[in-house]
């Protein structure tokens, strides 16, 4: 099977790397750059970052989805699951796209209003299920001790990983490389169980996502010289939904998805408690990584920590929690 999907993912790596250095010149001429808000010294100071390239994730998109269509036109096609893969990511990518196109022409910090963003991610996840319907793809649910074979349990299923997992990855899109590095770790977990269950169609679209990241992060390394933005991050996380969901997996998102989740549990928590307890919060900041920039792992201001410290900590995280769910379920 290596021979289905390794040359997509090294002409991934080749073209994503050329084109994320022609994107990021041409964003820095029309002026697509990154907004920092001043956080009145509550937080770690980003100004550095004020001018940076974003929406570098329409990059790396527009290749993936280029090459899923020539693999579809000259390689004997590819199965509705993945279509229905594909699909969703554009639809997020679209949907962070408005999002960052906002923040960035309009000056606005917030971007995209929470209602109807939330509404086009919803309608972006009936788009995916309607998709895998056409397929005729099997709606059945393991939890374990029990089997659910029931369209309404999966759709609903459906569309709260899709919703959840891509503002997981987006909460997560804060230091430079950080997400981007996160997600190539799971991504390769679902590359693995795609090569296991031999859905050739799903490692060749998880190879040529996993070597477009690669390229991406050579450009979004610490200090960044491009940001991939909601169009990129929102994408990811719909792409990882995906992922468990076409192939039966559905649950191993919240150990190959650990850091994610984290972070989104990290902003609920603390905004819970912000509101219950008169304004007390638990952590520095939110999302966590902003946190141990802040104080480290002890959550000490005194003893901040670095960017790239961040990074290797949550990365390692993430491969452990990666390695775990490999070694018990695969």
């Amino acid at each position: 099977m290596i021979v289905n999907w390794l040359p997509g993912m090294i002409f991934a790596f080749l073209a994503t790397f050329i084109g994320t250095r022609v994107l990021r010149e041409w964003f820095m001429k029309i002026k697509v750059q990154q907004l920092v808000m001043r956080n009145g010294g509550k937080g770690p100071d980003h100004q550095a970052k004020m001018g940076t390239p974003t929406m570098g994730g329409a990059g790396f998109i527009v290749i993936i989805f280029i090459l899923f269509i020539f693999k579809q036109l000259f390689s004997g096609g590819m199965n509705p699951t993945s279509w229905a893969m594909m699909a969703a990511m554009l639809l997020y990518a679209l949907v962070g796209g408005f999002d960052d196109s906002i923040k960035i022409f309009e000056h606005r910090d917030e971007g995209f209003r929470f209602l109807p963003k939330l509404g086009f991610q919803i309608f972006a996840g009936v788009v995916a299920l309607a998709l895998l319907l056409v397929g005729k793809f099997n709606f059945v649910l393991n939890f374990g001790f029990l089997t659910v074979n029931n369209l309404a349990i999966f759709a609903v299923l459906t569309i709260l990983w899709l919703v959840g997992w891509s503002n997981a990855v987006n909460l997560t899109d804060g230091l430079d490389g950080l997400a981007t590095g996160l997600a190539i770790i799971a991504y390769s977990v679902y590359l693995l169980v795609a090569i296991k269950q031999g859905n050739s169609d799903i490692a060749f679209l998880n190879a040529v996502i996993i070597g477009a990241l690669l390229a991406f992060f050579t450009w979004n390394q610490y200090p960044a010289h491009i940001f991939m933005g909601d169009t990129g991050s929102l994408a990811l996380g719909a792409g990882l939904a995906m992922n468990a969901l076409v192939l039966h997996v559905e649950w191993s998102i919240l150990l190959v998805g650990l850091v994610f989740m984290l972070e989104t549990l990290s902003v609920i928590i603390q905004v819970g408690s912000f509101r219950l307890r008169n304004g007390k919060r638990v952590f520095l900041m939110t999302p966590i990584h902003h946190a141990f920039e802040k104080g480290g792992i002890t959550m000490n201001p005194d003893k901040p920590w670095s960017e790239w410290r961040v990074d290797l900590f949550f990365w390692a995280v993430g491969l452990v929690a990666a390695i775990i769910y490999l070694v018990i379920f695969l």
